[in-house]
């Protein structure tokens, strides 16, 4: 318990020097040097206790009142949470001058009773009004050297994030090549298989099409539902004709007419999808894989299961859904859902979205 409050005294000992070196300046100029001789004396004397407390009442306004309720723009909380200060403060100077400093044989300027409820309470109000302003003024001074320090920061993290952005879409460019390439070389293959074998073709134009999708979301954030489904048709008449009838897998769509509506970030659906030809067993006729997509006006809702296949290495997930989880946090916060759980050897995924129109 007492080496993190070293460590944390050893990280801010420059500031802690420099607010205790403001404090003796001010006491030096605002006590030592306004006051004749005997009354120099008596402050000396009393200073550790009386700005002790001072120092408590302006740190405690700045740090535990004034902070957070402006933060959290609790103004009705700031100016009870003031007022209680200001109490505590009056009361707790008043235990000082009336009981702790008799105690201690400390002389006061309140030494008679009636000099005590004539001043004391008038004095009290204007020494917390006057910190209390102190400390506002900190705060504010604070505040201001935080919000521009933050905003510098921000502008260097914009000017880093457009110079990636420069070299990413550079590189994606030179990537295009490629992408391009290729499916315009696969669309002439499909004109040649078509004479040859219409299943062929049709399995080439599939791959053409999913290649092209790849392709046209290399810049977008958001693609429609309708788009990442196009892909996963495209993939599953692939694996049809690869596995024919040892292929089992059943796939479902529901709720069409909101494909074109509804957006989420790229290849999401396919990596799940994916996901299962990779780690699950899709060629038992008595477990067939299951894929099915529900779609709502507001609602983007996907779920799988299918069971795992037997090898000593299996461990579906891993990094794939963890990354698809980050991704969707990033873009809808807390307006989703991702759920998977394995049950007497089914793996099973549901991920629910929920979309918010403007």
């Amino acid at each position: 318990m007492i080496h993190p409050i070293i460590n944390g005294l050893k990280a801010n000992r420059k500031k802690i020097l420099i607010h205790a070196g403001v404090w003796v300046i001010y006491l030096l100029v605002n006590n030592l040097l306004l006051f004749s001789r005997d009354l120099q004396r008596m402050f000396i004397i009393q200073m550790p206790l009386t700005f002790g407390l001072v120092a408590a009442l302006f740190y405690t306004n700045v740090y535990a009142v004034v902070d957070p309720c402006i933060r959290k723009k609790q103004y009705i909380r700031l100016v009870i949470y003031t007022l209680l200060l200001i109490g505590s403060y009056v009361l707790m100077r008043f235990w000082l001058f009336d009981t702790l400093m008799p105690l201690l044989n400390i002389r006061t300027a309140y030494t008679e009773s009636f000099i005590m409820l004539r001043n004391f309470i008038p004095d009290s109000l204007w020494l917390a009004m006057q910190y209390l302003l102190f400390s506002y003024g900190y705060w504010f001074a604070i505040y201001s050297i935080r919000l521009e320090r933050d905003k510098r920061y921000n502008e260097r993290q914009i000017a880093a994030l457009e110079a990636e952005k420069t070299q990413a879409e550079l590189a994606f460019l030179r990537a295009q090549l490629n992408p391009h390439f290729l499916y315009n070389t696969l669309n002439f293959l499909f004109s040649d298989a078509l004479m040859v074998s219409p299943r062929l073709a049709d399995s080439i134009m599939a791959l053409s099409q999913m290649l092209r999708s790849v392709s046209e979301v290399g810049y977008e954030s958001l693609v429609a539902v309708g788009q990442e489904l196009t892909y996963i048709r495209c993939y599953l008449k692939i694996q049809e004709y690869r596995f024919g009838d040892q292929l089992h897998l059943h796939f479902q769509v529901t709720g069409e007419e909101y494909e074109r509506q509804l957006t989420l970030p790229p290849l999401i659906l396919i990596s799940l999808v994916e996901n299962v030809f990779k780690y699950g067993e899709v060629f038992d006729p008595a477990t067939p894989a299951r894929i099915s997509v529900e779609l709502t006006d507001d609602t983007i809702r996907f779920t799988s299961s299918n069971r795992r296949k037997e090898s000593p290495n299996y461990s579906q997930g891993g990094l794939g859904l963890a990354n698809i989880n980050k991704q969707l946090n990033f873009v809808f916060g807390d307006k989703y859902d991702f759920q998977k759980q394995e049950i007497n050897g089914i793996f099973s995924t549901e991920l629910s979205i929920k979309i918010l129109h403007d």
